[in-house]
């Protein structure tokens, strides 16, 4: 780096890497020259260089650091109007402007709950709070209505397909046998083939599909396009086969999760032979008795004997005298020896039940 001289006789100052024999000027001898010593900070300097650098960066990334905290607010609130709009696009209501989701969401999402895979439920939980990448592990469910006031049950699921993550929200009945509708996204599938996935032409197809097999698993699933064989088996999407496998592995092993916890895996028909795991506890607490398979049932004990249970749909047949209601005019049961001892939710006393001590009043009917 070159220094600056200056000559005491001739007065000039010239530049030099180092002190010279002679004034370049004059010709003085080296007594007549000193170096000029710079005042102030030298910007040709490395010191200064590395200074200015990280008072730059110190300032920038503080700046980025208030912008970034000061647009939090109104990033998080876009995010969960996005999510609001996944969920109900499950429920079938879709293109609402972003002013309205958020009314249409609490007008629609009655109640949730967070339940984990052996059954319990999430004190205090919120489902929405739940985030994509902890489904499974937490298992959030959302009890709705669909766009046409039909009951339902939101269940969240999550997968994976060719380049990056899946999900989605899939809408069945409270019994866990029929979808109502679906709404599937993704992280970075190929636009015009895995991308296809959210949208709703394909996201149709689920509607109305049965979720259970015959052998009471979920059977729900996606196959290559003109191989399905089946309700239960839904079309992928054309040249996208790893991200139609990816949803329909999502599909099928979420829906079986959610299906042995809340007990939608049982056989229709069954359901007072065995109350779902969300009503082994006698308030019967999973969002509600709705999503249990005895609904009508005070609680789980009575379902699974069959005992104080109201006659209603799916129940084959009561065990004993005892399950028939006072009101169930339509739900004349058995008695162990064969004969009729309800009708119309009065006792017959032309027949004896075969009890001990029956004598044709109502007390062979269980009447309370």
């Amino acid at each position: 780096m070159a220094k600056k001289f200056i000559c005491s006789q001739c007065g000039q100052t010239f530049e030099a890497a180092s002190m010279p024999d002679k004034c370049p000027i004059c010709g003085a001898d080296t007594s007549h020259i000193k170096e000029e010593k710079s005042k102030g900070i030298n910007t040709n300097g490395n010191v200064y260089t590395i200074c200015y650098a990280a008072v730059m960066v110190i300032l920038v990334a503080f700046l980025l650091a208030f912008v970034s905290s000061a647009l939090k607010p109104a990033q998080d609130a876009n995010v969960a109007i996005d999510k609001k709009q996944q969920i109900l696009a499950s429920l079938n209501v879709r293109g609402l402007a972003k002013s309205d989701v958020e009314a249409k969401y609490n007008e629609l999402i009655q109640e949730t709950c967070v339940m984990t895979p052996d059954g319990q439920v999430v004190e205090g939980a919120d489902a929405f709070d739940v985030e994509t990448k902890e489904i499974g592990d937490k298992l959030p469910v959302y009890k709705a209505k669909t766009a046409d006031g039909s009951d339902a049950l939101v269940l969240p699921l999550k997968g994976r397909g060719l380049w990056g993550g899946l999900w989605g929200y899939v809408a069945v009945t409270p019994d866990l046998q029929k979808v109502l509708g679906a709404y599937f996204d993704h992280e970075s599938e190929t636009a015009g083939l895995g991308a296809l996935i959210k949208e709703a032409k394909f996201q149709e197809q689920f509607i109305g599909r049965p979720v259970m097999g015959g052998d009471g698993k979920v059977a729900l699933t996606v196959v290559k396009k003109g191989a399905s064989e089946g309700d239960t088996q839904v079309d992928g999407v054309t040249g996208a086969t790893l991200t139609s496998k990816g949803v329909g592995e999502m599909v099928l092993t979420g829906l079986q999760q959610y299906a042995d916890v809340l007990g939608g895996a049982q056989p229709a028909g069954d359901c007072c032979k065995q109350a779902a795991k969300c009503c082994d506890k006698p308030d019967c607490t999973c969002a509600e008795k709705a999503q249990c398979p005895c609904a009508k049932c005070e609680k789980a004990a009575p379902c699974a004997k069959a005992e104080g249970c109201a006659k209603h749909e799916g129940c084959e047949k009561a065990e004993g005298c005892g399950g028939c209601p006072e009101q169930a005019a339509e739900g004349a049961h058995k008695c162990k020896s064969g004969n009729d001892c309800c009708k119309s939710g009065q006792c017959d006393k032309s027949g004896s039940c075969g009890k001990p001590g029956c004598n044709g009043d109502k007390a062979c009917c269980g009447q309370r």
